[in-house]
């Protein structure tokens, strides 16, 4: 069947088995609230069935990703008077004027939504983030959750429980409307179209680059009405939280990866390459703490992998000295630079380690319930050093760890760390299935299909102050186009079968699943894409709590993970002499092209890279 080789039947039954189980299980507790529906005969027969169903679904991918990746629907020079398809007269191209004129048309389609939700959405993080700009409320707490804030109460100026950079800009254009205007109304939809503006021009201006790198153009116009229509694209681009503004980021950061990967690392080449790449590492780091585990793992896989091949002189060199200097760079600063240096001049308190070791003590909330009356002496007393015990049991939920984590006790010494992670090691190897009931019960939202991907259309009502000054709310004289658009997205987004397209699922874990399998099958060597949406779908699987804002890079970068994949395929095509579109009659300008480095520079056989 299409030369379908025996790693390649491997691959293709591997990656749908895994996707198959991990798809039951999870569907298993989060429809049972905790406890699995399934037994485990059940989930065997059940993992069995939807292999084949998976597997049948990633074969059809693979066949129709190559038939497009071949199809002639490409950026070429026609002849004087020869007029365009309408495809390709609708698809941004990369230039100044089509990027501006697609931008705009996308900037309108997504109006109605900015217009519904003035100001704009937030969180009560962002609340709290700017509150903490004021110096009339301080002292401020370190874990600000209702129960417990007045124990962790710091003298500090700022706490990194939330990025210090977003709280300063949020602060910022809260504190500078609250001068202007008495409220933040003003400074929150300041903001949100800044961040959505800038959204808009990446989006149109990444699709109209793949395009210029061999991209077809159904899949470039594709990824374009993606970002145009798809409202959680849109609402949350036009989000006042740190997700939002990490999405933002994602988009060049993902181009700039892409052409690494393209020109075997000629593209990193410049110094002021270089000096970007380091710029955008070092921002997603500062605006998300999830960013440095993204961000280094990623440059250190495409260094290695960059410096593979029989000529790596001509640009691995280069490409790994740029990946290594983001990587060591977002080291420095993250973890000498802000904490040792910044933090203690500027009186900013450290978050605490209860995000990182939220996971576990979920876990061990969910042990004390199945469990409780097994654990020893020894282990109750770890325990009760590092968090609260005695309220651990009542606060657990199956789809929430926050209440959870946030008993945790600041002051636990490092010792006391380690015993607790040797109780918890401990108690696990004794009842393993209770650790997989807390992991899968918040897991399953993102790999399997239990949740679509809700949109964010509400501001937080705020008050502040001894004179309980009301500073941020949707005006009540747009209730009906908030709510009309809201239970329309809701409407359409629980349709059994319609809903695929707005499954989380479908973006977390299916889509990498199956590009994964093309990647494969197709031996296109260019993995180090993968890396970035597969750290992130591993941070959704263990965050405290089902919420689609944890999944806006993903949906910022999935349609582009396509496009990259098929200009790198198209490309492959091209240089191989096998039946595809002509390249364009003008390469671009900022990168070598095949006659400056060798006529092996692009061929498929000589891709150095994962």
């Amino acid at each position: 069947m299409n030369n379908m080789r025996i790693t390649d039947w491997a691959a293709l039954l591997g990656i749908s088995a895994v996707v198959s189980v991990c798809g039951v299980v999870g569907v298993s507790y989060v429809v049972g609230e905790g406890t699995p529906i399934f037994d485990g005969v059940q989930i065997g027969l059940l993992s069995v069935i939807f292999t084949i169903v998976a597997a049948f679904a990633f074969y059809l991918l693979d066949l129709l990703f190559e038939w497009v990746a071949g199809t002639r629907l490409l950026q070429i020079e026609l002849p004087q008077g020869q007029r365009e398809p309408l495809l390709a007269r609708i698809t941004p191209r990369w230039s100044p004027g089509s990027i501006a004129i697609f931008a705009l048309i996308m900037a309108l389609l997504w109006l109605p939504w900015l217009i519904a939700n003035y100001p704009g959405g937030t969180y009560w993080d962002t609340y709290y983030q700017i509150y903490q700009i004021y110096p009339e409320n301080h002292p401020v707490s370190v874990i600000p959750w209702e129960e417990i804030r007045d124990q962790t109460v710091t003298d500090a100026w700022l706490v990194d429980h939330h990025p210090v950079l977003t709280t300063l800009i949020y602060g910022g254009f809260g504190w500078v409307s609250d001068q202007i205007t008495g409220n933040w109304m003003l400074g929150v939809f300041v903001f949100v179209c800044l961040q959505g503006a800038a959204h808009v021009v990446a989006f149109t201006a990444a699709v109209g680059y793949l395009r210029d790198r061999n991209c077809p153009i159904v899949l470039c116009f594709g990824a374009y009405a993606f970002f145009c229509i798809m409202p959680f694209v849109s609402t949350w681009a036009m989000c006042m939280v740190k997700d939002s503004m990490f999405g933002a980021l994602c988009v060049p950061y993902f181009i700039m990866l892409f052409e690494a990967v393209r020109t075997r690392g000629a593209s990193l080449q410049p110094v002021r390459a270089v000096v970007l790449f380091c710029v955008l590492g070092l921002f997603l780091c500062l605006t998300r703490k999830m960013g440095l585990y993204m961000v280094v793992p990623t440059a250190i896989i495409a260094a290695v992998c960059l410096r593979r091949g029989k000529r790596p002189a001509f640009a691995g060199s280069g490409a790994v000295r740029a990946c290594l200097v983001q990587a060591g760079s977002c080291v420095l600063v993250m973890t000498v630079l802000l904490p040792l240096v910044v933090f203690p001049a500027a009186n900013i308190r450290p978050g605490g380690a209860q995000e990182v070791l939220g996971p576990l003590f979920q876990q061990s909330a969910r042990y004390l319930v199945d469990y409780g009356e097994e654990i020893s002496v020894s282990e109750k007393r770890a325990l009760q050093n590092i968090i609260d015990y005695d309220k651990l049991a009542d606060q657990y939920q199956f789809d929430f760890a926050d209440s959870v984590k946030y008993r945790y006790n600041l002051n636990a010494t490092p010792q006391q760390v380690i015993d607790y992670l040797q109780a918890y090691v401990t108690m696990g190897a004794r009842h393993p299935d209770s650790y997989l009931a807390a992991f899968a019960s918040l897991a399953g939202f993102y790999v399997a299909p239990t949740a679509y991907a809700n949109i964010r259309m509400v501001t937080v009502d705020t008050h502040m102050g001894d004179d309980d000054r009301y500073m941020l709310w949707n005006p009540d004289e747009l209730d009906w186009l908030r709510e009309g658009l809201d239970e329309g997205y809701t409407f359409i987004a629980e349709i059994p079968g319609v809903n695929l397209p707005f499954l989380i699922v479908t973006y977390a874990f299916w889509l990498p699943a199956g590009l994964l399998y093309v990647l494969m099958r197709r031996r296109l060597r260019c993995g180090t894409l993968l890396i970035p949406a597969l750290v992130l779908l591993a941070f959704c699987m263990i965050s405290p709590v089902y919420d689609a804002r944890y999944c806006v890079p993903i949906f910022d970068m999935a349609p582009l993970l396509v496009c990259a994949f098929a200009a790198i395929r198209a490309s492959a095509r091209l240089t191989v002499g096998e039946p595809a579109a002509e390249l364009p009659s003008e390469l671009p300008t900022d990168f070598p092209t095949t006659s400056q480095v060798g006529p092996d520079f692009a061929s498929a056989a000589h891709y150095n890279t994962f």
